[in-house]
């Protein structure tokens, strides 16, 4: 027998709850914020995605589906066929969390691009949605998988293992898929509770930078998709998957923060809390980046003269970013550098920025950067400690050779919503990722169309634009 979605005189599971908010989300009330926040993602995401694409990360997921294709109507990017929307969703979200640079919840840990748009992108085009209908879909994704990412304590399912967007991404998914099919509270709290049983992405990639980091993005939106349709067509899971006995928080935290669950309204809702990433690295990593950009302008500091760089951040991230030291100062792969304080430091004081086209091994084995980052320490500070994961600061002290002591701090790195990037800088992000990769005909369409999302009745335009885009190999 069904589990009804919500029983009178019995409290609703968190799954129903959720339901109940996607089911019910409608695009006229949403702020303007919230509308604006959610296309300069759509900017954001589509430009990773693209460029994600051309890399040598995204060639087995584009050859698997020519050799075994499953014809559909949406766009896998890359291919000038269009493929089943389960294809489209594995690929593209696995090209978007390819390039360090996509979004991050900061109470959460939590990178919402690559499973949110992809399936909505995938099924917009697939099943005729309108832009309002994609916006509603995209919030709803943002905002369970915020609120269940921040429930599980960053820390604590880091410390297990875990990695949270492909975890959480999962559900993040089947938020975003469910409201865009418009399942009713049913069928949605089916949806989540089956995307609970496929949550799956271990954190083993910081060991030697393989690819299945960026894989847990396109797992998460192909599973997220997948687990809607099936809920439409009639599949059932226990209403309480999150929260139960042997639910999804007991599985990957173990010390859940429940009042982190209950979802938001009007600019509280977590889309509008998600900062838009400034620089292609870990996010634990942006407010040091944005400390040593401070000191790389002061005209009194030549490189030649430091003796020490000493980088103060929060606990969590010692064992994805700063250890073990002697590995981090060497990067192999870019993702290596990534995740690594001291090529991220010595980067920003050689170059004076933070470019995602000097993340190449001849960056990584520059002598002039290979001095700087055997020049690295990395600290845990109580005090930066103590506002973590509400903020991700970060101070970075430098000492000269003449006994000089440099200094700076940033509390919340650039493109926080508390330091937000304009629409002009959003563009600007956007512009310098496809450069090369995407004609400016092309990408003025679609930066056109995103802008315009709101008055789109389908994504048969976006999807014409998107056919001509074409990597061979």
């Amino acid at each position: 027998m069904e589990t009804p979605a919500c029983n009178a005189g019995v409290r609703p599971s968190a799954a129903q709850t959720f339901a109940r908010f996607c089911t019910r989300l409608d695009y006229e009330a949403l702020p303007p914020l919230v509308v604006e926040r959610a296309k300069h993602f759509f900017i954001d995401y589509i430009a990773i995605a693209m460029h994600g694409s051309i890399l040598d990360s995204s060639r087995p997921v584009r050859m698997l589906a020519a050799a075994r294709p499953i014809p559909g109507g949406a766009t896998l990017l890359g291919r000038p066929d269009p493929v089943h929307a389960s294809w489209a969703a594995l690929a593209n979200g696995m090209s978007a969390h390819s390039m360090e640079l996509d979004d991050t919840f900061l109470p959460g840990s939590i990178h919402n691009e690559s499973f949110v748009f992809s399936p909505a992108l995938a099924l917009a085009e697939e099943r005729g949605a309108s832009g309002k209908r994609f916006i509603a879909a995209v919030v709803a994704g943002f905002e369970v998988a915020c609120r269940v990412a921040a429930a599980l304590k960053p820390a604590v399912t880091n410390a297990r293992g875990f990695h949270p967007t492909g975890t959480t991404g999962a559900l993040g998914a089947a938020a975003t898929a469910a409201t865009l099919l418009e399942l009713d509270e049913r069928q949605t709290t089916h949806a989540l509770g089956v995307a609970c049983s496929q949550a799956a992405g271990l954190l083993e990639f910081v060991t030697d930078g393989a690819w299945t980091k960026r894989f847990h993005g396109g797992w998460a939106s192909h599973a997220g998709l997948i687990a809607a349709e099936l809920a439409q067509h009639g599949i059932t899971a226990p209403p309480t998957a999150i929260e139960g006995k042997f639910g999804y928080l007991h599985a990957y935290s173990g010390d859940p923060l429940p009042q982190a669950l209950p979802v938001g309204e009007g600019e509280t809702l977590a889309i509008a809390q998600t900062a838009l990433k400034y620089y292609p690295c870990n996010y634990y990593i942006q407010s040091i980046n944005d400390s040593v950009l401070q000191l790389a302008a002061c005209a009194d500091l030549p490189l030649e003269a430091i003796e020490s760089i000493a980088v103060y951040t929060v606990q969590a991230a010692m064992a994805l970013v700063c250890e073990p030291i002697e590995q981090k100062r060497r990067p192999k792969l870019m993702i290596d550098a990534q995740f690594s304080v001291p090529f991220n430091v010595a980067l920003g004081f050689v170059k004076r920025r933070v470019s995602f086209v000097d993340f190449t091994p001849a960056q990584f084995a520059s002598p002039e950067i290979e001095r700087l980052m055997d020049k690295v320490t990395c600290h845990v500070d109580p005090a930066l400690d103590a506002q973590y994961p509400q903020a991700w600061p970060a101070r970075v002290d430098v000492t000269l050779a003449d006994g000089r002591k440099l200094s700076a701090a940033t509390q919340y790195a650039k493109g926080d919503p508390r330091n937000p990037l304009s629409q002009d800088e959003v563009i600007a992000k956007h512009r310098s990722i496809v450069a090369g990769v995407v004609g400016e005909s092309t990408d003025d369409a679609i930066l056109d169309f995103i802008l315009r999302l709101e008055t789109k009745a389908d994504f048969s335009e976006l999807t014409r634009i998107l056919k001509g885009f074409v990597v061979r190999g």
